[in-house]
């Protein structure tokens, strides 16, 4: 109750008159100057919602969209989401359905469809499928994906489905399994569907916005119209690359789309013969110096597709997927896009193995703790002024931990997130192995683990004590024996003495004679249990000796 307005003067006075006497125009210069002083001593770090923010690679793809074959994060995205008419993705997911429903050494017949269609695409008649052969799979498909071919993929049609429209409708459900959302298919042949059909409106109108696009320094960028009267197929690049993604995981489709030529052995009209199939993709292969492993080109008055997976010159592994308005000049845009990728992104170690990681212990089910350590070696690719990952780390684990609990066995996962949602899961487990009790025992075990030196050094001192025991065994052994002989010798004079004793007569027992004659018997006997043999001359002298004594 102390505080009065002449107090309320008097601090407003004391604290606010200099400022007063500054006055307000040069308060507020001095506040931006300070402001813009801290800025640059103390730049704020500038956080992106898409990795792509901020990167301008200026292609001249109509429609390109690109992702890190590491993550799923995208790296780039012009046009990704019109929906447009690509001929080309009937024939990837045709190549899908088929390794997922057909075996690889599957021989599939030709029908007179199929026929008819192989004699209206053959430009060489020696190469033209006959009604009643049968193809190897990977043939008709190589056709497929090189040739365009329309009568390769009715017959895959046919052996999957029954028919090409069942199979189109195959088709449709498998992009509704793969998160498709927006694709629709309309035709396995789609090559003739282009052939007899006229060019849609909006594919005029689209070449004539590129073109206006690419004379035009305006910065406005370029949209490409949606598809309207579709007869092949309409879907969006975003769907495309789900499905080109699927075909990279399955190990059989990029065996067939990394390979650029070859001569595959085929039996036509009962004749055996070599045909050599192409890929129009292996230029774009040959130039990037083999740093792309996977491709597909598909040429199309609509709109050309090619899809490919590789690297970069500083080995940034990379997924793509464009569009071309035109059937020539699509290679070139690829691999300068390829190579500009290297001025903004770069590769990082996200873990190592055998790194720990920096959480708290876990706890086995006796009550021990021990530590975690990373199982997998992750990298990923990110803008280089940003690591773009989020400051927490997610740990998903079920602890206790039922014992034993072995070194190097998975005990959890830990998840990373980036800052465009993207998450990366990395396995955990312990860094030591704990056994089954908690003992002397099994407590020196797991401290001969920890020190391999303590651990030698043991085993060498039992060695030791094992080679004297062993020694000392060998040595009393020894004199065992020569026991137990001596004890069998005693025992057989003995048994001799006994013997010769009770031959005499009592009265004569007790003269010298006998006992030198008995005596002389003992030694003997002594001698033959050493194994010491007696001279005969010297044994009929004993015995000489013996009978002159009895005499009286």
């Amino acid at each position: 109750m102390w505080y009065d307005s002449g107090m309320e003067e008097a601090m407003d006075k004391r604290f606010f008159d200099p400022f007063r006497r500054i006055g307000s125009k040069h308060l507020i210069f001095l506040v931006v100057l300070l402001s813009t002083l801290s800025l640059c001593l103390f730049p704020q770090p500038v956080y992106a919602e898409k990795m792509s923010d901020g990167f301008d690679p200026e292609t001249q793809l109509p429609a390109l969209l690109s992702i890190s074959a590491l993550q799923p994060s995208e790296i780039y995205a012009k046009n990704s989401d019109r929906l447009l008419e690509i001929p080309g993705a009937a024939r990837l997911m045709t190549l899908y359905i088929a390794l997922e429903k057909l075996p690889s050494d599957e021989l599939i017949p030709v029908s007179d469809l199929a026929a008819q269609y192989s004699k209206d695409e053959t430009r060489d008649e020696r190469y033209t499928m006959k009604a009643g052969d049968s193809f190897p799979l990977r043939y008709l498909l190589l056709r497929i994906l090189f040739d365009n071919s329309d009568a390769s993929a009715i017959a895959v049609a046919e052996k999957v489905s029954g028919s090409r429209y069942a199979f189109v409708e195959e088709m449709q459900r498998t992009a509704a399994l793969l998160g498709m959302n927006h694709t629709s298919f309309y035709a396995v042949d789609v090559a003739r569907v282009e052939r007899e059909t006229p060019i849609p409106d909006e594919i005029h109108q689209a070449v004539q916005l590129y073109e206006k696009s690419a004379s035009e320094i305006d910065g406005i960028p370029f949209t490409l119209p949606e598809a309207g009267n579709v007869r092949t197929a309409r879907t969006t690049l975003r769907d495309l690359m789900r499905l080109f993604t699927a075909l990279l995981n399955n190990s059989r489709a990029k065996a067939l789309l990394s390979v650029t030529d070859e001569l595959a052995q085929i039996t036509s009209d009962g004749v055996s013969r070599i045909v050599p199939v192409r890929s129009p993709a292996s230029h774009l292969i040959t130039l990037s110096e083999n740093r792309i492993s996977a491709a597909y080109l598909c040429l199309s008055d609509r709109y050309s597709l090619i899809c490919s997976s590789g690297t970069t010159p500083d080995h940034l592994p990379v997924t793509a997927i464009a569009l071309h308005l035109r059937q020539t000049g699509i290679i070139q845009p690829v691999l300068q896009f390829y190579t500009v990728l290297d001025d903004f992104y770069t590769k990082s170690s996200l873990t190592e193995v055998g790194e720990t990681f920096p959480g708290a212990s876990e706890r086995a089910a006796n009550g021990e703790l021990f530590d975690l350590v990373y199982l997998d070696a992750v990298d990923y690719v990110h803008p280089k002024s940003d690591h773009f990952l989020e400051p927490t780390l997610d740990y998903l684990g079920s602890a206790p931990y039922p014992i034993p609990v072995q070194k190097g066995a998975m005990t959890g996962q830990v998840i990373f997130a980036l800052k465009d949602g993207v998450q990366m899961s990395v396995r955990v487990g312990s860094d030591r192995d704990i056994l089954a009790n908690s003992s002397l025992v099994g407590q020196g075990i797991l401290l001969m683990q920890r020190n391999p030196n303590l651990a030698y050094t043991i085993l060498a001192f039992a060695l030791v004590l094992c080679a004297g025991l062993i020694t000392i065994i060998i040595r009393e052994s020894i004199k065992l024996r020569y026991w137990y002989r001596l004890q069998r010798m005693e025992q057989m004079a003995k048994s001799a003495r006994s013997i010769l004793v009770g031959k005499k007569d009592p009265p004569r027992l007790l003269s010298a004679a006998p006992s030198q004659w008995g005596d002389s018997l003992l030694i003997k006997a002594l001698k033959l249990s050493q194994g010491v043999k007696v001279d005969e001359k010297e044994e009929l002298e004993e015995q000489g000796q013996d009978q002159g004594s009895d005499q009286p």
